[in-house]
């Protein structure tokens, strides 16, 4: 008698003439479903680490005067919702750039007597009535002092005591040499890229610190300012990226912080800054010195862009470095992520006189 023929053959013919069609085993199912679902994995993987994953990383640092917002510029589209920080800071900077708005219309309003008055303090005159703006009750108003001299020569009245008028202590250059210290605002780190899969997907890593310390002298130079005895240190051990593992890696691994815990910058010579700089604009500038990280010092160059500003030297700077160089040897988990060998050392600087 003939044999029926077996469910796992292809295409076989039977006794009554029809084609048995093929029946896959379970074990091909569960394979094929098995790296259907890798596949989807790794393209999911890929994906997320390409438009999602890092992109939280903070911009380069600006002056102040250039980034009115500390808001990171670039977005994915479906963002988490963790940005209420940033809407919270766009709310309460808007809030306050009306508030000074207003401070700022009150202050070119003639004033009157008895009318609230922004900053207790200020002084003006109505007619021939000095006013003093003072706490009355609860409210600030302009209240009357004294009589003006009706026979003041508006040209050689005091600044303060025109309506409108700006207060004026001497020349933006005056006072401005001396020693300066690093202070509260201040930070500095690291900024690298992260490849992962074999460079599928590349993510920016970038570490800070408020760990800085350090100080600069101003002099002058005819009309421009010199920036000298430039030595600034960065507490490593004190870096912060956002993702815990890598932080925790970088002690043993990468810059080693528990064994080169600081990192230095020394100046080796003299930067002038241009004249510019004496009227509070932004200017830029090279440092020339040595900087030690991991235990190396090299001799570099680092362009800054600088501004004195409400009594503060503010720096900002950038310099590409490449890991190597300073005996860094990138840090990795094989077949899965390593980091370039290339990346950057950026800082900010606020220092204030004294």
């Amino acid at each position: 008698m003939e044999s029926m023929p077996s469910v796992e053959s292809t295409g076989t013919t039977g006794m009554n003439g029809m084609t048995t069609r093929r029946m896959w085993p379970r074990w091909k199912k569960v394979m094929i479903a098995g790296a259907a679902f890798a596949t989807l994995a790794v393209i999911g993987a890929v994906v997320y680490l390409r438009y999602f994953y890092g992109k939280d990383a903070p911009p380069p640092f600006e002056l102040s005067s250039i980034a009115l917002l500390p808001i990171q510029s670039r977005r994915s589209v479906g963002r988490r919702p963790h940005n209420r920080r940033r809407l919270t800071l766009i709310i309460v900077s808007v809030i306050t750039i009306m508030m000074a708005g207003n401070a700022v219309a009150d202050a070119a309003k003639a004033p009157k007597l008895g009318s609230s008055c922004s900053k207790v303090g200020a002084t003006s005159t109505i007619g021939t009535t000095q006013v003093r703006c003072a706490v009355t009750g609860k409210k600030k108003r302009w209240t009357a002092t004294s009589v003006a001299s009706a026979t003041t020569n508006p040209a050689s009245a005091s600044p303060a005591a025109t309506v409108g008028s700006t207060v004026k202590t001497g020349t933006p250059s005056a006072g401005l040499e001396g020693p300066y210290t690093v202070a509260p605002g201040s930070a500095a780190g690291y900024r690298v890229k992260e490849l992962f899969v074999g460079g599928l997907a590349k993510v920016e890593a970038v570490g800070r610190t408020e760990g800085v310390t350090g100080s600069v002298t101003l002099a002058r130079n005819g009309e421009a300012l010199v920036a000298q005895n430039i030595a600034v240190t960065v507490d490593m051990t004190k870096l912060v990226s956002g993702e815990t593992r890598r932080d925790g890696r970088m002690k043993t691994t990468g810059l080693e912080t528990d064994k080169f815990p600081n990192a230095t910058f020394s100046a080796s010579a003299a930067a002038s800054l241009p004249a510019d700089a004496s009227s509070g604009k932004a200017v830029k500038a090279t440092l020339s010195g040595k900087l030690t990280l991991h235990g190396v010092s090299r001799d570099v160059q680092i362009p800054i862009d600088a501004q004195l500003k409400d009594g503060a030297l503010e720096v900002v700077g950038r310099l590409g470095i490449n890991l190597k160089d300073y005996g860094i040897e990138p840090p990795e988990i094989p077949d899965f992520v390593k980091a370039d060998d290339d990346g950057a050392f950026e800082f900010k600087l606020v220092l204030k006189k004294g």
